[in-house]
C-alpha cells in the first residue's frame, strides 16, 4: 500500500494561512451587530405583505420582510430571532439594545437617519386606497372634508396632517384623520365604512387585490417614491457590509423573487435603490 503523501512545512503553513485568511473573511462579511451566531429583528406585524400573522395564534409573522431578514441572517451565518411590538417602538427596540436591527416596511427618512443606520433595499410609491366603487377621490385634494385613516407613528400619518394644514390654509374643510396601531386596522376602516381613503403602499395595495379581490381600489398613485430600508445602530463599517449584502441579493435576484412570491409589483423590487 503507498503512504498518503505528507504535507511539507511549507504547504502546511500555507494551508493554515488559507484557513485563517477563510475564516477572517467570514466573519468580516458580519455586521458587528451579529454576535454569537444570533440576530435579533423587531418588526411590527400589521402591514402585508410585508409583515404579518398570516393566520390567528401563529408565534412568528410571515411576509416580504420576514423572508429578507431570513435571507440576511443566512449570509451572516446567524440565527435569526423576532421580536414583534408596536411601529412606534422599533427604532427605540434598537435605541435600548431590545433587538439588532429592524426591517419592517420602514422608509429611509433623514430624520430617522439622524440616529440610525440605515439601508434601502425596496422602493415604493404610496397611494390612497378607498373601497371598491368609490366615487369622489381621484387626488390628495378631495380628501377635504373626508375620514382618512392611517397607521400611527409613521410618514402617512405626518403626510396627512401636512395635506390637512394645506387645505385649511387655502379655506377648504380639513381631513379627519384617523389614526390606528397597526396598518390592517386602518384599511380595516374601508370595510367598515369609518373611512373614505386610507393611506398605504403599492405593495400593499398589490397584495389586498390578490387577498381580498374586488374590495378595494387605488384613487391615486402618488409620483414621488418611496424607499424601504433596514435601520441599525449607526456604523459606517456596518453600513457597507449590509450595502453589499443588499445588493447581493438584489443582483442574485432573491428580491425579485421575493416580491413575486408576495404579489407585491416587480418594478419595486427592479427598480434602483439610492444609498443616502
Amino acid at each position: 500500500m503507498t503512504a498518503a503523501p505528507r504535507l511539507t512545512l511549507a504547504a502546511a503553513l500555507g494551508l493554515a494561512l488559507a484557513l485563517t485568511v477563510s475564516l477572517g473573511t467570514a466573519q468580516a462579511a458580519s455586521p458587528s451587530f451579529v454576535k454569537s451566531g444570533s440576530v435579533t429583528l423587531c418588526t411590527d406585524p400589521t402591514y402585508a405583505p410585508m409583515e404579518f400573522f398570516e393566520h390567528a395564534g401563529d408565534k412568528e409573522p410571515v411576509g416580504f420582510d420576514i423572508d429578507l431578514a431570513r435571507a440576511l441572517a443566512k449570509r451572516w451565518g446567524a440565527q435569526l430571532r423576532i421580536i414583534t411590538m408596536d411601529f412606534t417602538g422599533l427604532l427605540p427596540g434598537v435605541q435600548a439594545q431590545r433587538c439588532d436591527f429592524v426591517v419592517s416596511g420602514t422608509f429611509l427618512t433623514p430624520e430617522r437617519l439622524k440616529n440610525f443606520a440605515g439601508v434601502p433595499y425596496l422602493v415604493s410609491s404610496m397611494v390612497l386606497m378607498a373601497p371598491a366603487g368609490a366615487k369622489g377621490i381621484s387626488k390628495p385634494e378631495d380628501l377635504s372634508g373626508k375620514t382618512l385613516s392611517v397607521q400611527a407613528g409613521t410618514q402617512y400619518e405626518k403626510r396627512a396632517h401636512a395635506l390637512s394644514d394645506e387645505l385649511a390654509a387655502k379655506g377648504m374643510a380639513p381631513i379627519t384623520i384617523q389614526s390606528y396601531p397597526g396598518g390592517a386596522d386602518a384599511i380595516q376602516q374601508l370595510t367598515t365604512g369609518r373611512a373614505a381613503a386610507a393611506i398605504t403602499q403599492d405593495t400593499e395595495a398589490a397584495y389586498r387585490a390578490v387577498a381580498q379581490p374586488g374590495q378595494f381600489e387605488v384613487a391615486y398613485v402618488y409620483p414621488a417614491t418611496d424607499q424601504f430600508g433596514v435601520y441599525f445602530a449607526k456604523s459606517d463599517a456596518d453600513v457597507k457590509l449590509v450595502q453589499a449584502d443588499i445588493a447581493a441579493l438584489r443582483a442574485d435576484g432573491t428580491v425579485k423573487q421575493l416580491a413575486a412570491k408576495w404579489h407585491m409589483p416587480e418594478s419595486d423590487a427592479t427598480a434602483p435603490v439610492t444609498n443616502p
